[in-house]
C-alpha cells in the first residue's frame, strides 16, 4: 500500500497530465480529490452497513467498527473539501463556487457531524450506541 501510495502521490504531482485551456495544472487534483470522495461514500455505507448489524445482532464490536468507519470517512471528507476548494478556486475563481452538489456534501458531512456530537452526548455505552445506530 505503501508503495502504490508514494507512486501514486509522485505521478499525482510530477507525472505528465493533458493540458486543457481551463484546467491546465489543476488536472492533476483529481489523482487526489476524486479518490477521496469516493473513498469517503464506501467508508460511509460500510459504516452504515455496520449500524444495521449492530440493530440486528447486538454486538458491541459492530458499533465500534461502524463509529470508527464513519470518523475515517469524515477525515475523507475534509480533505475532499479541501482539495476541492482548491481546485474550484484556480478553475472557477472562487473556493466555494454556488453548486448544488457542494451544498449537498456541506449539509452531509454537518449530519455526520452531528452524529459525533449525538454519540458523544451519551454516558450508557448500550443506549449510545443503539441510537446512533438508527441515526446513522
Amino acid at each position: 500500500a505503501v508503495v502504490i501510495l508514494t507512486y501514486v502521490v509522485l505521478q499525482g504531482l510530477l507525472g505528465v497530465v493533458p493540458r486543457q485551456p481551463i484546467l491546465n495544472e489543476s488536472i492533476r487534483n483529481v489523482y487526489f480529490h476524486v479518490p477521496l470522495w469516493f473513498g469517503m461514500i464506501i467508508l460511509l455505507l460500510t459504516s452504515a452497513v455496520f449500524s444495521i448489524k449492530y440493530l440486528r445482532a447486538g454486538r458491541v464490536g459492530d458499533d465500534v467498527v461502524a463509529v470508527e468507519f464513519a470518523n475515517t470517512a469524515i477525515v475523507f471528507g475534509i480533505l475532499g473539501c479541501a482539495t476541492g476548494s482548491i481546485w474550484a478556486n484556480y478553475t472557477w475563481g472562487e473556493p466555494w463556487p454556488n453548486d448544488p452538489k457542494l451544498n449537498g456534501v456541506a449539509v452531509g458531512m454537518l449530519l455526520y457531524f452531528a452524529y459525533l456530537i449525538l454519540r458523544g452526548s451519551f454516558d450508557d455505552e448500550q443506549r449510545r450506541a443503539r441510537i446512533s445506530a438508527v441515526y446513522n
